[in-house]
């Protein structure tokens, strides 16, 4: 497989073990492909040894193969490919054992999965792919809330560094209405991702839904980012109103007023800021009136506490 060869070009030259790899390779998920160009190379009976002259090139095509059949619900053929690989690398290894429990968890034997993961985490207690699929099946499972957080923990434990891992922390911490978790979670997302406006606006409505003076300068911070990065984010241009104006009813109430005379002019001034860039926005549209009348409620209502 060349580097300019794309998936239509190899499956016109039929060349079906770099079919494959080039679905590896960009990670897609093209289940009937894999088992057509599996079968080809493998043989309808998976018994075929010469693959690309390379025993693990075979082990692959079957693992390939094997997934892919799960995802088709073909679980006759998952087992074809099971056993060929218990011929190959007997019953012990990690590659047999991840794809057993997977067929398990197909055939929606959770226990006998769990078992199998767990007899993995045993062997290797750093084992992603296990810690992972044990989060997944018990997210899938109702009232499996807390036993869910507490393999992601573990997860997240052995790969601190996985964004996406934080961020599906951060989604199940909001669902428990846990908004400081959810908060923190999101903070170990933007140090991966700095510049995603969309993370800055989300943490920022976190922050806001916590409140208090500390978290609504935070969420001050996050959504004047967020609208930073991307000036057209219509959802920052309104909530940077939204939290400003927050961070105002909230330092009313505060004791130290005589602390916040400059963040209280900091939030006027971004009241006004989202507000102008919100009605430029929707200059002609529509909804303009009923933009314009929103905006100058909370424009009016940062003027009244002058």
């Amino acid at each position: 497989m060349g580097p300019d060869d794309d998936l239509p070009t190899l499956i016109q030259r039929k060349d079906h073990l770099n079919v494959l790899r080039y679905i590896r390779a960009h990670q897609l998920r093209k289940p009937e492909l894999v088992v057509s160009h599996g079968l080809e190379l493998l043989g309808n009976d998976l018994t075929k040894k010469s693959v690309g002259g390379d025993e693990s090139a075979r082990l692959s095509a079957l693992e390939q193969v094997c997934l892919a059949a799960l995802d088709l619900h073909n679980h006759d053929l998952a087992d074809q490919c099971l056993s060929q690989l218990k011929a190959s690398q007997g019953m012990e290894s990690h590659r047999f054992r991840r794809l057993l429990a997977r067929c398990l968890e197909t055939a929606g034997d959770l226990d006998g999965a769990t078992k199998v993961y767990n007899e993995m985490l045993q062997a290797n207690p750093a084992n992603l792919v296990a810690l992972q699929r044990k989060y997944a099946m018990l997210k899938a499972q109702p009232n499996k809330e807390t036993e869910a957080m507490d393999a992601l923990n573990e997860y997240l434990t052995q790969n601190m560094a996985d964004s996406a891992g934080w961020y599906e922390m951060a989604k199940c911490r909001m669902n428990m209405a846990d908004y400081k978790g959810a908060a923190y979670a999101l903070e170990e997302v933007i140090l991966s991702c700095p510049l995603e406006a969309s993370l800055h606006c989300e943490l920022a409505e976190v922050y806001c839904t916590v409140g208090g003076l500390e978290n609504l300068m935070a969420a001050r911070k996050h959504m004047a980012q967020s609208l930073e990065l991307d000036p057209s984010n219509g959802r920052a241009q309104f909530g940077l109103m939204v939290v400003a104006n927050a961070y105002l009813l909230e330092s009313e109430k505060s004791a130290k007023k005589h602390h916040d005379e400059h963040e209280v002019a900091v939030a006027k001034e971004l009241i006004k800021y989202g507000g102008d860039q919100l009605l430029q926005a929707y200059k002609g549209a529509p909804m303009f009136a009923a933009v314009k009348t929103v905006v100058e409620e909370y424009q009016d209502d940062s003027a009244s506490n002058e």
